[in-house]
């Protein structure tokens, strides 16, 4: 289970009004209003909920909350988005994460990942394995007196990848990871490994 947390942009101490939360195992969405929320502090769809008495939005409509703050999966420049962020394939979860799930319909923002559970930042996990990754590419990279550009053409992918991946901005998959191994001349387990202290 991931959790994001659901604030108004406007303000940034703003308390959480609610709460989105993603379910793996069976790929549903689920979003919680939080219990001193009124319509006024909330999106329109949960403001309709409110009414209704419901604190509580499962499938279809959280599903649809959602999608109102993602990169339509059918997009025509679709790859062109997801090479920009450093995905090979479409993921809700990192693309929320990465655009704050803002949306254009309302000035609601979303904090997080989190695990809801424990309130352990998700970000803050991934955040250390993106920046390890990228460090060991990086230090990989350098010791063999490549540039970004040359390390992005060997792999062909973006040189705006190459940097967003070694800065620990991106979500490299496996794949890519073993594409720029590959043009490192080297293996994803040596990278991977590298990433995690090891060498």
């Amino acid at each position: 289970m991931i959790a994001f947390d659901i604030v108004d942009g406007r303000h940034r101490a703003a308390r959480p009004c609610g709460r989105l939360l993603w379910n793996a195992a069976d790929e549903s969405w689920r979003i919680r209003i939080a219990e001193d929320a009124q319509p006024a502090d909330v999106p329109f769809l949960l403001a309709l909920a409110l009414k209704r008495g419901e604190r509580e939005i499962g499938m279809p409509w959280a599903a649809r909350w959602v999608e109102e703050r993602l990169v339509p999966a059918g997009r025509q420049n679709l790859g062109e988005i997801l090479r920009a962020h450093g995905l090979r394939e479409y993921d809700a979860v990192a693309l929320l994460a990465e655009g704050r799930g803002a949306c254009s319909h309302d000035d609601f923002v979303l904090r997080g990942p989190y695990d809801p559970e424990t309130r352990e930042s998700a970000p803050d996990a991934r955040e250390a394995l993106r920046l390890s990754v990228g460090n060991a590419i990086a230090q990989c990279r350098k010791r063999q007196g490549l540039t970004q550009t040359q390390l992005a053409e060997r792999a062909a992918v973006d040189q705006a990848i190459v940097s967003r991946i070694e800065r620990g901005r991106a979500n490299p998959t496996l794949d890519l990871i073993a594409d720029l191994a590959t043009a490192l001349g080297a293996e994803p387990k040596m990278i991977l490994e590298t990433s995690q202290g090891g060498e």
